[in-house]
């Protein structure tokens, strides 16, 4: 079985999850360059695979490892811009290594630093293989250097085989689930779920939503350091058609993406968001600011959403309110959004990392 060399930031769960099937195909020391949460005690870091760099024992295998990097047969970077990174890349480069780096997302920005772009022309045109999870990640590719042949789409998600319903959620079981989680059964539900952060602007869209009528409700889920200042604009502007619910485990927030009929995502800046993969894995609509890298990959306008210009909450709440008066357009879109979304799999996104790396290998592993 051969051997890799895998560096990224933090061990998110969809990681893990892609991680865990590239270890059924290959022998992997796979080093976290922080823990990003309290990852410490997880059943992964008990298998000997994984290994945190904020730990003493994470260092020192570290350490050992980069000492010893003639011995695996290649090694790849999903996180490839940090300073850690960086530094081990211009070392495989040196010693002629072979290597992979992976782009989850991006937005290109026409201005960028100089150096920078010098530093990332240099590693990505040396790259061995680049994996990109969309039409942005492969231009960003191209741009710095990168040899479009050497270049490997592979859908982006958190989703499993299983997640994706095969049709959109009856009326009678939307109505059961609102029952179950305390929501209003007669009104239209517009979802958003996210870090309450600044970034994700929806204090703005908020502010927007007491212009909706009362028969439009916008449920927030999550949590953050915002979330005192969304309360205190719902009390201040006297607005009774917003809700904000607490963050909940996937099991139960499928229910309430289950039980909503649109999904809204106004962000100023998301790599992706994954949240929207959710969304249309429930059969929702959505409605998504353009700066959402994720929206620009899969949404098709008019026909499973609406992709709307950062920062014009209005057109996002007139584009709600469109769904919810053609019932035709809402359904066609429903089940869109659904078919769009089917093979967007962590089962797929590892099929193509382990075909990439078979190929790197000159070998199945068989």
């Amino acid at each position: 079985m051969k051997k890799i060399f895998i560096l990224a930031i933090y061990p998110a769960p969809y990681r893990m999850e892609l991680f865990e099937q590239i270890l059924h195909n290959f022998d992997a020391d796979i080093f976290f360059e922080s823990s990003g949460g309290d990852f410490r005690e997880n059943e992964w870091f008990s298998k000997g695979n994984y290994y945190l760099l904020d730990t003493k024992e994470g260092s020192s295998a570290f350490k050992s490892a980069v000492k010893n990097i003639y011995s695996y047969d290649f090694a790849a970077f999903y996180d490839f811009t940090t300073k850690q990174a960086i530094k081990l890349i211009t070392k495989c480069i040196i010693k002629h290594i072979p290597y992979v780096i992976n782009c989850d997302g991006v937005m290109m920005s026409p201005h960028g630093n100089p150096v920078f772009d010098t530093i990332k022309r240099f590693l990505v045109s040396n790259a061995s293989a680049c994996l990109a999870s969309g039409e942005n990640a492969k231009n960003y590719f191209l741009r710095y250097g990168a040899k479009e042949s050497r270049i490997h789409k592979h859908t982006f998600s958190t989703l499993h085989n299983g997640d994706v319903l095969s049709a959109p959620v009856k009326p009678e079981e939307k109505s059961e689930l609102r029952k179950k989680l305390g929501l209003p059964e007669d009104k239209f539900i517009s979802i958003a779920v996210g870090r309450f952060i600044q970034l994700k602007r929806y204090d703005y869209l908020i502010k927007e939503w007491r212009n909706m009528p009362e028969n439009n409700i916008l449920l927030l889920i999550g949590s953050g350091s915002e979330e005192e200042k969304y309360r205190e604009i719902i009390k201040s502007y006297n607005i009774d058609n917003v809700i904000i619910e607490k963050f909940h485990p996937k099991e139960e927030l499928f229910e309430f993406y289950k039980a909503a009929d649109v999904f809204v995502h106004p962000t100023s800046y998301d790599v992706w968001g994954l949240v929207l993969n959710e969304a249309f894995a429930c059969g929702l609509p959505a409605v998504v600011s353009d700066h959402c890298v994720g929206g620009l990959e899969l949404i098709i306008d008019s026909k499973n959403g609406y992709l709307v210009p950062m920062g014009d909450d209005k057109l996002m709440c007139e584009r709600v309110s469109e769904l919810e008066k053609n019932k035709v357009l809402f359904g066609d879109m429903s089940k869109n959004a659904l078919k769009t979304i089917k093979n967007y799999t962590i089962e797929n996104m590892a099929k193509t990392h382990i075909s990439v790396f078979e190929e790197l290998t000159g070998s199945d592993n068989n």
